[in-house]
This record gives C-alpha cells, sequence and structure tokens, in this order.
C-alpha cells in the first residue's frame, strides 16, 4: 500500500514501487507528501500548504511562520516584507533606505522619501526649513515676533545680526518688528489709526501729523484749532461753506471787507480792510508791514495779529493824528491873538503930582482905539481931548 496523502498527494493509491514515494502536489513534500515544501506553510483553517510569497528583496529568506508572516529585513516590513517600514523609503533589491528629515520626522515618502508630519516647526522635503511665522535660531525655530495684525507675519535674520526683523510691515505700522505706529498714525487699543487732522496739518512741515500716543494734531494750518483742527482760531469763524476759517469781519469802516486766509481747496481770495488800510496807509507801506500771499500756509505778520490789535493800531494812529493837528490849530489861533492884543492895547503914563495926576499916552496915533473900558469907576471920565478926569469922594482930578 502507498498510503499517500489525500490532501498533498496526486493520487492516494499510486506511489514509487521501490522507494514509495508519493506524487505530491506543488507545496507539499515528504514520503507521502504529508508535509509542506520550503515557502509554503500550513494554513490553520484548511489544513493546507499555502506559499509564503514572501518578497525576495524585503525578506531574510523564503520561508515564513505558521502565520504566513515573512522575516523582513531591517527597514522593510508587512507580512511578505514588501514594502519600506516607517523612516524608510525607495524599496529595492537590496533594502530600504532611511529616510532624512534631520530627526524632525519618523516617517517620509516610500517612494521619494520626502518627510511627512515634521515637527518642531519646520517644513520642506527634509524638514530643514522653519515654517512660516518662525525664524531659526541656534538649535530650533521660534515664532517671530511679528504680528499678523500689523505685519506679514514672517521674518528673517539679517547676516549679522541676532534679532530677527520681520519681512514686510502693513500700512500705518513701522519698526524692525512693526511694532510702532509710523508717521501719520497713532495707536488707538494697540492699533494704528490714520491721524483724524480734517486735511489741516501739511505732513512736510510735521512729519507725525498727530502724537502717536493721543492722536492729538500737531501743527494746525490755515488758523485752525482744536484736537482735530477742527476748529477755527480766535478771531476767525468757519465760512459759509464750512471748510475754511476766515477772519472776523472789521467794524471801523461802512466798507470794510472781510479778510480771508483759505486752505489750499479754497477759491476765495485774500483779502483785508482795504477802506482803511487805503486811506492810511501807501501801497509801500501796506506791502512791508502786511505782506500778502497766495500761499496754502501763509505766515505773513499780518495773519499773526489779532484783527483787534490792528483795530487798536489804526485807532491809535487817527487819534494821535487829530491832537497834533488840533494842537496845530490852537497853537497858530494864540499866536495871532497875541499878535492882535499888543497892536491894540494903549499905552499910559501916569504922572503924580500934589495936586493932581498927570496922563499922557498915545492911542490918538492909533486908530480905532478905545478906552473907555480901561477904568471902571462910574467917577471917571474920559475928555475930548484925551484927558481923564479921575472922581473920587475926597477929591476931583484932572489929567
Amino acid at each position: 500500500l502507498c498510503n499517500c496523502s489525500a490532501v498533498g498527494s496526486v493520487s492516494t493509491a499510486e506511489c514509487n514501487g521501490t522507494t514509495g514515494q508519493c506524487p505530491c502536489l506543488e507545496g507539499y513534500t515528504g514520503l507521502r507528501c504529508e508535509s509542506c515544501a520550503p515557502g509554503f506553510y500550513l494554513e490553520q483553517s484548511s489544513q493546507r500548504c499555502r506559499p509564503c510569497g514572501c518578497s525576495p528583496a524585503g525578506s531574510r529568506s523564503a520561508q515564513c511562520d505558521d502565520s504566513g508572516k515573512c522575516q523582513c529585513k531591517v527597514g522593510v516590513t508587512d507580512p511578505k516584507c514588501d514594502r519600506c517600514s516607517d523612516g524608510y523609503y525607495r524599496f529595492n533589491e537590496t533594502t530600504c533606505e532611511p529616510c532624512q528629515c534631520n530627526n524632525r520626522s519618523t516617517t517620509c515618502d516610500s517612494l521619494t522619501g520626502t518627510c511627512l508630519h515634521c515637527q518642531e516647526n519646520t517644513e520642506g522635503a527634509h524638514c530643514e526649513l522653519c515654517k512660516e511665522g518662525f525664524y531659526r535660531s541656534t538649535h530650533a525655530c521660534l515664532r517671530c515676533p511679528c504680528s499678523t495684525v500689523a505685519s506679514t507675519g514672517t521674518c528673517r535674520i539679517q547676516p549679522g545680526e541676532t534679532a530677527p526683523t520681520c519681512d514686510k510691515c502693513k500700512t500705518g505700522y513701522t519698526g524692525p518688528n512693526c511694532n510702532r505706529c509710523d508717521n501719520g498714525y497713532y495707536n488707538s487699543d494697540s492699533i494704528c489709526v490714520r491721524c483724524k487732522c480734517n486735511r489741516n496739518v501739511d505732513p512736510a512741515l510735521t512729519p507725525r501729523v498727530c502724537e502717536p500716543d493721543s492722536g492729538e494734531c500737531i501743527g494746525c494750518l490755515y488758523h485752525t484749532a482744536g484736537f482735530h483742527c477742527e476748529e477755527c482760531e480766535d478771531g476767525y469763524v468757519r465760512d459759509p461753506e464750512g471748510t475754511n476759517c476766515t477772519r472776523k469781519e472789521a467794524t471801523l469802516g461802512p466798507e470794510t471787507k472781510e479778510f480771508t486766509t483759505s486752505a489750499p481747496n479754497a477759491s476765495k481770495a485774500t483779502s483785508f480792510s482795504t477802506a482803511v488800510i487805503n486811506s492810511t496807509l501807501s501801497p509801500t507801506t501796506i506791502q512791508t508791514i502786511f505782506p500778502l500771499s497766495s500761499s496754502d500756509n501763509s505766515t505773513s505778520a499780518f495773519a499773526d495779529v489779532s484783527w483787534t490789535q490792528f483795530n487798536i493800531i489804526i485807532l491809535t494812529v487817527i487819534i494821535i493824528v487829530v491832537v497834533l493837528l488840533m494842537g496845530f490849530v490852537g497853537a497858530v489861533y494864540m499866536y495871532r491873538e497875541y499878535q492882535n492884543r499888543k497892536l491894540n492895547a494903549p499905552f499910559w503914563t501916569i504922572e503924580l503930582k500934589e495936586d493932581n495926576i498927570s496922563f499922557s499916552s498915545y492911542h490918538d496915533s492909533i486908530p480905532n482905539a478905545d478906552v473907555s473900558g480901561l477904568l471902571e469907576d462910574d467917577g471917571n471920565e474920559v475928555a475930548p481931548n484925551g484927558q481923564l478926569t479921575l472922581t473920587t469922594p475926597m477929591h476931583n482930578y484932572k489929567a
């Protein structure tokens, strides 16, 4: 009797007459084909020999264990040893190559070797770069000191420097770390906000435009004032259009015109009280004392003098002129009166004697001389020939 295996032999009744070797199916071996051949294993569920299927490149041998798992080389995995383990790539005829990830990842693409899941804020094919928003320090990638509100959030260390510099600040921010407000902006709750000065500050003259911490405008122009240059200076009022500050209307003359100083967008020409100035000052004097300019930021001396002071100056000049004229006229009048009195006054000579008083005068030589008022007593008389008779309670005297 052959006694061949019913599972592993071709026929249970056929065998070699000399040796007794039964003809075995693929995967079986033994005299009666009762065992699995090398490269095969016994499947427990079916009790049949199955091929191991181990990869020649990845396995140490063609044999596998009872579960069908092959013995893999270093860097190779899977039951059949046909895939690179984590941390290895490029399965080839010899072995898998280890991933080159600078110790910042344990896995890479099994075909290309590109590192996967880079750690410590790194990126790149070999985890050799810092992620966006980080910069490389000595041994690690550190976060950039750049706010995404104020900058692009990226930075780099320039050659020869130890501290990073932000790549690009957003509008309104400045500084190496974009942590300061730029000119024309101020800090409002840690956010840089544009200065609100109603276009009444010239950045060319005042680059900061406003205080960086409070937002108060610096150097208001065009006769404006206030926290935001929204008001007019003393002596100025808002024009009917509500855009410019104009000088208050003068009250000296009936035809006093308004003095205006306009911002660049104004269409009115600069003017002032021509009725008063034309009547008191020459054109040369006007140009010297009150230079007029159409420049946007006029700084003339006249503009610096308030309208009230100007009125006081004009009134003072007028009063001085009037007083001088009155003094001159009075002096002339008094001089003429003095001359007239000197010519019309009679000259008397009185001679006292024991019995009479003798008067002599030259009023007869002066035409229309009046001597009737010289002696006011009722007892005194004037004779036609010019002699005076003095009458007293005791005596009568003739002259």
